[in-house]
């Protein structure tokens, strides 16, 4: 029995949607959760935040193909505000995603040239940094006049997609569970968007027009060479930094 991580948001529904094998057991956590999971070797394989490939590329094998990415924008993983993001001054950065949080870090640094600081105290905050489902009911609630979307912010200056989040396995599992992966993915992908398409997939709190934009308009799970270039320019930012 494998186990393979699962982050319990929206953004995984197309590509987990018919994926079952009695070979497989599926995690569900949040992406930092599943990191360490993945690193601890608690799972052997998983979609999980991308840096974690950037930051230990010789410890995965990345599955072909696949990915959470955006088009040009993301629409899940946003900066809000009630002031422009060149007036603030204290930033809240969620702890459930690695990428997230050093995408963060770009776009305040180096596109806006700021240096504000940072916390995990929303309270004091006056700018706040939500992944997953919680930006997509705070976008919808409309509680900030500021929005910023990262991908978007990323569009903007490179014209590229950004890779969220990878499918990597653990470079000590075995390799016939890639295909596996793959193939349960694949059908996964091409189910979803069929009865997407055909108007069969409902969720509560969602109509379905906004799943359609969500996923159509703001998603990709591509991992082609606009998304492996866009990977190549971020982990060039993560080691000037020496983040990575």
């Amino acid at each position: 029995m494998f186990k393979i991580g699962k982050v319990s948001y929206l953004n995984t529904l197309p590509l987990f949607y018919k994926f079952e094998d009695p070979k497989i057991e599926l995690i569900e956590g949040h992406p930092s959760e599943l990191v360490s999971l993945l690193r601890s070797g608690k799972i052997q394989a998983g979609i999980v935040s991308s840096v974690e490939y950037m930051f230990h590329p010789d410890q995965y094998r990345i599955i072909s193909n696949l990915s959470i990415s955006s088009k040009e924008r993301v629409c899940s993983v946003a900066i809000f505000s009630n002031k422009p993001l060149e007036e603030a001054k204290k930033v809240y950065l969620t702890p459930l995603s690695l990428t997230s949080k050093y995408l963060c870090f770009y776009i305040l640094e180096e596109i806006y040239k700021l240096s504000p600081s940072y916390t995990e105290n929303r309270e004091e905050a006056d700018a706040l940094l939500f992944i997953g489902d919680e930006a997509l009911s705070i976008k919808s609630q409309n509680k900030y006049p500021y929005t910023y979307d990262l991908a978007q912010e990323w569009f903007k200056v490179h014209k590229l997609p950004f890779v969220f989040a990878l499918f990597l396995v653990r470079s000590d599992a075995p390799h016939y569970l890639d295909e596996l992966i793959k193939n349960l993915a694949s059908l996964s992908l091409e189910t979803f968007y069929k009865d997407l398409e055909e108007g069969k997939i409902e969720i509560d709190g969602y109509s379905k027009e906004e799943l359609k934009e969500y996923f159509t308009e703001c998603l990709s799970n591509s991992l082609g060479e606009k998304e492996l270039l866009s990977m190549e320019i971020f982990k060039r930012f993560l080691e000037k930094k020496k983040y990575a």
